[in-house]
């Protein structure tokens, strides 16, 4: 009795459907119900998943293992960034002398793209498990980018606040040293460090 070997393909949709539910193909258009595909227009796609849109784009086919100088195979390349358009920008007004404002007519937000490498062959199951691996990293780098943004912002705000508080006989560098000093003394290490 022969064991068929699994779908890679298969197995990435399940894993992109559990990690980011509701994902769509948004540019080739599909119409294939609640599981992701891949359809590419030339060697562009792009996918939906709530506010965010993911960006796709698949080399043409080279020797992507340069370490090892035997293999002779062909792959693809596949770069993935996601964007998250920003709905609540007219809030923001400017400070200083300008003429006018000038509205932003596409205000996005673009997170760190993520790489992979695919089979060659775009009809492979391995392709299209490469492709939907590489948007669902893309998203995993726009959710992980965006709590590390909040982290950072509320760091300098309160970083700001902190220069408006120095008393005028120390030095800004000790004023900081000594208050981020104080804040790290007041968060709890984790158990498992």
């Amino acid at each position: 009795m022969t064991q068929s070997l699994p779908d890679p393909a298969a197995q990435t949709k399940a894993a992109v459907v559990a990690a980011y539910p509701g994902l769509r193909q948004s540019h080739p258009r599909s119409f294939t119900g609640d599981q992701p595909t891949v359809l590419l227009d030339g060697l562009t796609a792009r996918y939906s998943w709530g506010p965010y849109e993911v960006h796709v784009t698949v080399g043409h086919e080279a020797h992507l293992n340069t370490n090892d100088s035997e293999d002779l195979s062909l792959q693809r390349q596949v770069r993935a960034h996601a964007t998250l358009l920003v709905t609540n920008l007219t809030a923001i007004s400017t400070n200083g002398h300008v003429e006018w404002d000038v509205a932003n007519p596409r205000p996005e937000l673009i997170f760190p793209a993520a790489f992979t490498a695919a089979a060659a062959d775009r009809d492979d199951p391995r392709f299209t498990s490469a492709v939907l691996a590489t948007v669902m990293k893309a998203l995993d780098y726009a959710r992980h980018a965006t709590e590390d943004a909040g982290h950072r912002a509320r760091e300098a705000d309160q970083e700001a606040q902190w220069v408006r508080e120095r008393p005028a006989n120390i030095r800004l560098s000790t004023w900081l040293r000594q208050k981020r000093a104080e804040r790290d003394a007041q968060v709890p290490v984790p158990e498992d460090q």
